[in-house]
């Protein structure tokens, strides 16, 4: 048998291959706190490099909670990547001060700056994916802390070795495996002190509970392995039924919310119904690590015997209200003084293309040749299209005032703004977050839900102004 310095890198490649987890010209960018798990995936990943071959980039964060060891460590992660010829990119937050003004623990405080600084650095230099170093140990772990905290199927399946453009590559390894190969080949690495200290959960978990467990069963983590490797089949397919579901029970909802058939949401298997609900969450970018079993289970409440009007709240500031037959997630105001002031005008001057943010709206405009035989507006409603010809520039964005009037497409007269919101269903607190769209004196478009008269795209149009708006989160 090869000597582990050579076994454990031709493992750690071959369930790379089986997971498909990278592909080849990739530009990775490899998470590394300077321990032991992310100092080996670093090494194991640059010695592949060049056969597959992809490209590293190394990020560090320091959590500024050790004082000068945290610093030290950022320190030694630098020289490393320095010395494997890597980019080397370093953080800093402050996580006490995101942990009182987010009133959660330290340790989830310290997890979303670092995966909001990972994210920075990613969209910033053109990264692929974002490698990260947990193990089967982690793997464990999570598992036993998930069901003392009481969770369901999706999350004692545990981690993925691939999710989205995170993955995993060392989830198939342990932790003992790792250090006794960087004890043979001779690789140092760095000790953190917070990881014995037993007021964490996480830390009690790994010193107290685990080693009690293997005494009643040594092959804990192969057990353990096989449940989460069932699970993780079972929700591949329960998740597929899901979001068929999901797709059936969605109806027309104003900008920014979501709605579902109340009927055709209590018509599902109660088991079906919590994953509907838990995808139509995660639709609306609502944090899922805070969603609980209790807020599914009100959410079920809600739509089979709450009356007309009731409403539940959810984490991250969302709502969902029971009107009739649906179900609407709304997302509350800010608190006052957050309301941005109406901008007075936006340059949306072709032919130069752009973009700009009102309110909670993203906006892009290009001018376009019409297309030929094409007179009739788009049907998706987020995007509109004028006779670039026929508008008064600038064009002004701001916010709906009493008495604000619309000459609707296609219809003879004016009609009250006030009356289109009601009509759209657009519930009272969100009415000041849809913005109106003027040509001179009228207004030509109710962003996100009906367009003017005026410059409407006729035979005769020879240039299209098209404006494509989308709520933010969407």
């Amino acid at each position: 048998m090869p000597p582990l310095a050579v076994m454990l890198p031709r493992q750690v490649a071959a369930y790379i291959r089986r997971h498909q987890l990278i592909r080849p010209q990739e530009r990775l960018l490899v998470a590394v706190s300077g321990g032991p798990d992310s100092t080996a995936l670093l090494h194991l990943l640059h010695r592949q490099a060049q056969r597959w071959p992809f490209s590293l980039g190394v990020a560090h964060f320091d959590h500024g909670l050790r004082g000068e060891a945290s610093r030290a460590d950022a320190v030694w992660v630098q020289e490393l990547a320095q010395s494997l010829g890597l980019p080397c990119h370093l953080g800093e937050g402050d996580v006490r001060g995101h942990q009182q003004d987010r009133k959660i623990s330290c340790q989830v405080a310290a997890r979303e700056l670092r995966h909001r600084f990972l994210r920075k650095v990613q969209a910033e230099f053109g990264y692929h994916q974002i490698a990260l170093g947990h193990t089967a140990d982690d793997q464990l772990e999570l598992f036993l802390l998930r069901l003392l905290r009481g969770t369901g199927p999706r999350g004692l399946r545990g981690m993925l070795p691939k999710e989205r453009d995170l993955i995993r590559p060392l989830l198939g390894i342990t932790k003992a495996s790792l250090l006794a190969w960087l004890d043979a080949v001779g690789l140092e690495f760095r000790q953190d002190i917070s990881n014995l200290d037993r007021r964490y959960r996480r830390n009690q978990v790994r010193l107290e509970l685990i080693p009690k467990l293997l005494e009643f069963n040594p092959r804990l983590l192969g057990a353990v392995t096989q449940v989460q490797t069932l699970l993780q089949e079972q929700e591949d397919y329960l998740t597929q039924a899901a979001q068929q579901a999901l797709a059936a029970v969605l109806r027309p909802s104003p900008p920014g919310c979501l709605s579902l058939s109340r009927s055709g949401l209590v018509a599902l298997a109660p088991a079906l119904q919590k994953r509907v609900l838990a995808l139509a969450c995660e639709q609306v970018h609502l944090p899922l690590d805070r969603l609980t079993f209790r807020h599914l289970a009100a959410l079920q409440h809600l739509a089979q015997r709450s009356p007309t009007g009731g409403e539940t709240s959810l984490p991250g500031g969302w709502r969902v209200q029971r009107q009739g037959e649906e179900l609407l997630w709304v997302k509350d105001l800010p608190a006052p003084g957050e309301v941005p002031s109406p901008a007075p005008s936006l340059s949306l001057i072709p032919p130069q293309a752009g973009s700009c943010r009102y309110l909670r709206w993203s906006f892009t405009w290009q001018v376009l040749a019409r297309p030929e035989g094409t007179t009739s507006i788009p049907t998706a409603a987020e995007v509109a299209w004028f006779d670039y010809d026929r508008l008064g520039l600038p064009l002004q964005l701001r916010q709906v005032r009493a008495g604000d009037r619309l000459r609707p497409l296609g219809l003879q007269g004016t009609k009250k703004i006030q009356d289109i919101l009601v009509d759209a269903k657009i519930p009272r607190q969100q009415r000041p977050f849809i913005p109106l769209l003027w040509s001179g004196e009228e207004i030509i478009w109710v962003v996100g839900l009906r367009q003017g008269e005026t410059a409407k795209v006729t035979p005769r149009t020879r240039r299209i102004l098209q404006i494509i708006a989308r709520p933010e989160g969407s």
